[in-house]
């Protein structure tokens, strides 16, 4: 090579300078498998039933407290201010 003629310089700008990721692809694939495939979150029937009849436990008390009435006096009160105690 003649010494006239002038090599290129390397570039050091940010224009040209190549962008590798951090981690390689393989890996990256790799952590995102699931195990044994897609995570599905199930619960089984008997907690779907147990909620259900608590749920249903739960209005049923609110519905009788609402509607039902006692008899305290000859007089007919809900049971709501018969529980805490209310005037008429």
């Amino acid at each position: 090579m003649n010494a006239k003629q002038k090599t290129p310089a390397k570039s050091t700008s940010k224009k040209t300078q190549k962008k590798t990721p951090l981690f390689r692809a393989e890996a990256i694939r790799h952590r995102t498998r699931a195990l044994f495939g897609d995570v599905v979150l199930a619960a089984p029937l008997s907690t779907w039933l147990i909620t259900g009849l608590l749920a249903v436990i739960i209005v049923g008390l609110f519905m009788v407290g609402f509607f039902g009435t006692v008899q305290v006096d000859n007089e007919n009160i809900s049971i709501w201010r018969w529980l805490w105690g209310g005037e008429k």
